[in-house]
């Protein structure tokens, strides 16, 4: 085995796109990421959350990102059974802090069930927008934070 086969991230697969998506291919994407992840074994439950927590985010970043491109960073290690899912995009500071606000309201409610349930009935089915952290808290069972990153971009892991 060599040092890159036992160092630190020996084990991890990792997954970086970088695109100016259309939203046609948001749907392929998430198709792709559960195809990758099941060939990574992280278990097909695992694979089903972790797809839907990049189709949620990117359904978020692609709006925002203004025609400027999204990143999307996949790391997984099935062996320690940690999943990092990033997306980056361009990101007014106003949003910026709109969603940030938004993560923290969140979080105020410890109970991920609770939180979603709220924000199903705060956001109506016939209203676009507003489930989607939600879902990915609670149904991707994923912790969710926000950082400003440099040159006007920020990144939901």
């Amino acid at each position: 085995m060599s040092a890159a086969e036992t160092g630190p991230r020996a084990g991890i697969v990792e997954l970086f796109i970088r695109m100016n998506p259309p939203w046609v291919f948001i749907d392929e994407i998430r198709r792709f990421v559960e195809s990758f992840c099941s060939c990574a074994s992280i278990g097909a439950d695992r694979e089903a959350q972790v797809a839907l927590a990049v189709h949620e985010l990117m359904q978020n970043a692609v709006p925002h990102a203004n025609g400027h491109e999204v990143e999307l960073d996949l790391e997984l290690d099935p062996v320690a059974g940690h999943i990092v899912v990033r997306v980056t995009n361009a990101c007014s500071e106003e949003e910026c802090a709109a969603l940030a606000a938004r993560v923290e309201t969140m979080y105020r409610e410890p109970d991920a069930l609770r939180s979603y349930l709220r924000t199903m009935k705060e956001h109506p089915t016939t209203a676009r927008g507003g489930l989607g952290l939600a879902r990915v808290r609670f149904e991707a069972q994923m912790d969710i934070r926000v950082h400003r990153t440099a040159g006007g971009r920020i990144t939901v892991e």
